[in-house]
Parts: C-alpha cells; structure tokens; sequence
C-alpha cells in the first residue's frame, strides 16, 4: 500500500519545520487537495506567528511504515501548470 502527502516545504535552512497538510491512499485525492490549497493560499502558510512563504509544495509518495524510505518527491509546478 502506498500513502500520498502533501507538504509545505520551508525554504533550506528555516527553523520551522515542513508541514503536511493532506495524507491519504488515493493519488487522485491528493492531487486535488494539492491544487486547491496553492489556489486558496498560493505559495505561502499562515501560523500562529504570521503568513510565511514557502518553497514548494511537494506531492510525497511512500510507504505508511514508520522508516520507511521515500519514494519519491514531486513539487507543484512539476505536476500542474497553472
């Protein structure tokens, strides 16, 4: 079984760290909740600190095992073109 995530990844050396916003089996289903969070809120993420921007918003396939390596990473612009 393969797991899909979607996360917001900080740009190298932040001290905040990456955040997943959508997990699930179905590839489809986290496409579309990929595509509608960069249409909601673009290439940025709101937290207790403020509106930060963000470097990528990466499509992450991997087994749910905990250890488990990644399959792979793929980021937004490689995926859709708005």
């Amino acid at each position: 079984m393969i797991e899909y995530s979607v996360i917001l990844k900080r740009y190298k050396g932040s001290a905040r760290p990456d955040v997943c916003i959508f997990r699930d089996e179905n590839r489809d289903v986290a496409l579309r909740e990929m595509h509608k969070y960069c249409k909601q809120h673009g290439f940025s993420i709101d937290d207790q600190d403020g509106r930060f921007t963000i470097a990528n918003i990466m499509l992450v396939e991997k087994e749910p095992i905990i250890g488990a390596p990644v399959i792979s990473e793929t980021p937004y612009c490689d995926l859709f073109d708005d």
